[in-house]
């Protein structure tokens, strides 16, 4: 099997036998590098998509004939997804206003497909947190934004989450517009400092990493 990493063969990284999570290991073995991770795979030139990573992780290298592995930095792929994260934010804050006016005028349906949406990319920037948290090796009871812990400021926006998702079960209209009107500029408000924090971490980690 060839390996690839970055466009670059890699003669050292080959594996004769055992899975291609093996592969992965040598590979990473092989950068010397502790702040670089596996950010994409392809098989015989076909991306790997993340819900079948697992699957291709555990075939065997026999195969597959040529791995292609690309890398990134912890700084840099935390810097990359909460610059989005804050995009993303930004973006659904006039979607959820919209979404809790339409409720009070009666138009379920259409407010529960706006909604619908902002619940969507609600979980994903709630997911890329935890992530980035994770990738940062920060304790989110001792780092703070704002002057107060992480696992406080991430607390609120998912106990809202779950609230709006049983009113939605319940079919509870006015109860989302309330939350949706009142609950979630708070929330924004804590994702947009938890979000900060993390980039200003992100950001010195990268420098650190450079100097």
């Amino acid at each position: 099997m060839e390996v690839f990493v970055d466009d670059n063969q890699v003669e050292e990284a080959f594996v004769g036998s055992g899975t291609i999570e093996d592969a992965l290991c040598q590979v990473q073995a092989h950068l010397g590098k502790p702040d670089c991770v596996v950010i994409g795979v392809r098989c015989d030139g076909r991306d790997v998509p993340a819900d079948a990573m697992a699957d291709t992780l555990r075939k065997p290298t026999s195969s597959v004939e040529r791995l292609e592995v690309f890398t990134g930095t912890r700084g840099t792929l935390v810097i990359d997804a909460m610059a989005q994260a804050s995009s993303c934010l930004t973006e659904t804050e006039e979607a959820c206003r919209r979404s809790a006016e339409l409720f009070m005028e009666g138009k379920t349906v259409e407010a529960a497909e706006t909604l619908g949406e902002c619940l969507r990319v609600w979980q994903q920037i709630h997911e890329a947190v935890g992530k980035s948290i994770e990738m940062l090796q920060l304790d989110p009871e001792q780092a703070t934004a704002n002057e107060q812990p992480l696992i406080e400021l991430i607390s609120k926006p998912k106990e809202t989450l779950l609230q709006v998702k049983e009113a939605l079960q319940d079919r509870d209209h006015v109860l989302l517009a309330d939350l949706l009107q009142y609950e979630f500029p708070e929330v924004t408000s804590r994702w947009h400092a938890v979000v900060a924090k993390l980039q200003q971490e992100a950001e010195s980690l990268h420098a650190s990493r450079r100097s």
